[in-house]
């Protein structure tokens, strides 16, 4: 027989085709991680049935004949002959039980069932969540990016003393507005008003 052949064949190329049965996909499904157990869960494949056959190709039965030691021409007899004999078997009520492929049986209407077995290619890898202190990464800050470090430094800034000068120069405004109000209500508009009213006396000189 030669199952452990086209096993390999089926792993190598991820199709597999048998005349009057049907034909073999590998199906992949990717790696989950696994966070309760902090790890990371390999690819799992399986193997997919369809009923539908397709026709093997030259590179095939050269690939065969190569793994069984035989010419291309016996590769040929050899594999028609392994396919029609396990079509009989499973007519006939056999389980085939194809390692790490699947199960292989008669269903109720006559039709071939298939249950496949999983297999996984490599062990779970462990998965420890890193946190790296002061580590420099973007931050988008409107339609801006800029980094954490600059994020920082512009946070920690410290507060510029503000100036209070123009308090002080309002103030003063507001006593020299006053002051003139108050001036006007007292001395009218007049223009003798912003004037000096003291009469000028000629100081009377004596000579020798």
């Amino acid at each position: 027989m030669m199952y452990a052949e086209l096993y390999q064949y089926f792993i190598l190329h991820k199709r597999l085709s048998l005349p009057g049965i049907g034909t073999f996909l590998l199906h992949r499904k990717p790696a989950e991680t696994d966070f309760p157990n902090r790890q990371v869960k390999p690819p799992l494949y399986t193997a997919v049935f369809s009923d539908e056959t397709g026709i093997a190709s030259k590179n095939f039965f050269h690939w065969l004949g190569h793994a069984l030691g035989v010419s291309d021409r016996n590769a040929v007899i050899r594999f028609n002959d392994f396919a029609f004999d396990m079509k009989k078997q499973i007519a006939d009520g056999t389980v085939i039980n194809w390692n790490g492929l699947g199960v292989l049986n008669k269903g109720l209407a006559g039709e071939i069932k298939f249950t496949a077995a999983s297999f996984i290619s490599e062990k779970p890898v462990a998965a420890e969540k890193v946190i790296r202190e002061k580590a420099e990464h973007f931050v988008r800050v409107g339609e801006d990016e800029k980094t954490s470090v600059e994020m920082t430094a512009m946070l920690n800034k410290p507060a510029v003393a503000r100036s209070y000068w123009w308090v002080s120069a309002l103030i003063l405004g507001v006593l020299s507005i006053a002051f003139i109000g108050w001036y006007i209500s007292q001395h009218g508009m007049e223009p003798s008003s912003f004037t000096n009213s003291t009469k000028l006396v000629p100081m009377e000189t004596t000579l020798p």
